[in-house]
C-alpha cells in the first residue's frame, strides 16, 4: 500500500535544529512549507530564514506559507512578498495562504479574496494553495464557493478519519510531532510533492488513512459513479483504512 506523500508546515514553533528535520525525513517529509510572515509579527523573517536555510541545506523542498488573520490584506502581502524575495524564493514556488480569521473582521471572504489578489501578482495562481481549518468551514465563517477552485484546498482536521471536505487537495492530518506542535499533511494529489498516482494496472487498492471515495477516483482516474458501482457503495459511506476498493 502506496501512502500519500507528506508535507511539513513549519514555523516559530518549530525546533529549529538539523536533527529534527533529519527526524522529519526520516518519516518520508521531503517537503517543507516554511511560514515567511504573520499578521502582526514583523521579525517574522529572522525565523523563516533559519528554517529555509535548514531544509534546503538538507536537500528539500522548501514552499512559501502566509499566516493571515485576514484584518490587513494590503500589509500582509507586503510583508510576505518582502521576505519572499529576500529569502529567495521566486516565481514558480508554492504558496499556502493559511488563514486565521480574525472574529472582529466583518467579511473575512471579501478580504481573502483581496489578498489572493495582491499575492496573485507575483505568484501564479496556480501555485496558490489556500489553507483553513474545518472548523471554519463548518461555522460558516469562510465557504467553499468563497474559495475559487482553481486553488489548491488544505483543510485542517487533525487526529479525524479524512479531511472532511471532498474537495480538499491536501489534509492536515496531524498537529504533533516527536511531542512538538507541528503541522503534517497529507499531500493526495501532488501539489507540493510532484507525485500523484492517476494510473495503475491493479485492479484493486487497500484504503489509507485519509480516503475518501472522492480521493481514490480522482487518483486513479476512475468515474466516481463506476467506482461506487462496481464496490456496491454509496457516496456516503465511510472509506476506512485496510479497506479493499476495487477499481476496475
Amino acid at each position: 500500500m502506496t501512502k500519500y506523500s507528506q508535507i511539513a508546515i513549519v514555523d516559530s514553533m518549530t525546533p529549529k535544529s538539523v536533527e529534527y528535520y533529519e527526524k522529519l525525513k526520516k518519516i518520508g517529509v521531503n517537503d517543507v512549507i516554511v511560514t515567511l510572515s504573520k499578521s502582526g509579527y514583523s521579525s517574522y523573517s529572522e525565523v523563516a530564514e533559519i528554517h529555509t536555510d535548514i531544509a534546503r541545506r538538507l536537500d528539500m523542498r522548501v514552499h512559501a506559507a502566509l499566516s493571515t488573520d485576514l484584518k490587513s490584506p494590503f500589509h500582509d502581502a507586503r510583508h510576505f512578498f518582502s521576505v519572499y524575495k529576500y529569502l529567495g524564493y521566486n516565481f514558480g514556488s508554492k504558496t499556502m495562504i493559511m488563514c486565521y480569521p480574525d472574529g472582529n473582521v466583518k467579511n473575512p471572504a471579501k478580504n481573502l479574496h483581496e489578498l489572493l489578489g495582491y499575492i496573485s501578482y507575483f505568484v501564479n495562481k496556480d501555485d496558490l494553495d489556500v489553507a483553513i481549518s474545518k472548523n471554519y468551514l463548518d461555522e460558516g465563517v469562510i465557504n467553499l464557493e468563497d474559495i475559487p477552485d482553481y486553488f489548491n484546498l488544505t483543510v485542517i482536521n487533525p487526529d479525524k478519519l479524512n479531511a472532511g471536505v471532498d474537495r480538499a487537495g491536501t489534509w492536515i492530518y496531524k498537529e504533533y510531532f516527536e511531542d512538538e506542535i507541528q503541522l503534517l499533511g497529507y499531500d493526495y494529489y501532488g501539489f507540493y510533492t510532484g507525485q500523484s498516482n492517476q494510473l495503475t494496472l491493479d485492479t484493486e487498492y487497500v484504503a489509507q488513512e485519509g480516503d475518501t471515495w472522492v480521493t481514490i477516483a480522482t487518483r486513479y482516474g476512475v468515474w466516481l459513479p463506476k467506482l461506487l458501482d462496481i464496490n456496491d457503495a454509496k457516496y456516503e459511506d465511510l472509506v476506512v483504512p485496510g479497506q479493499h476498493i476495487k477499481l476496475f
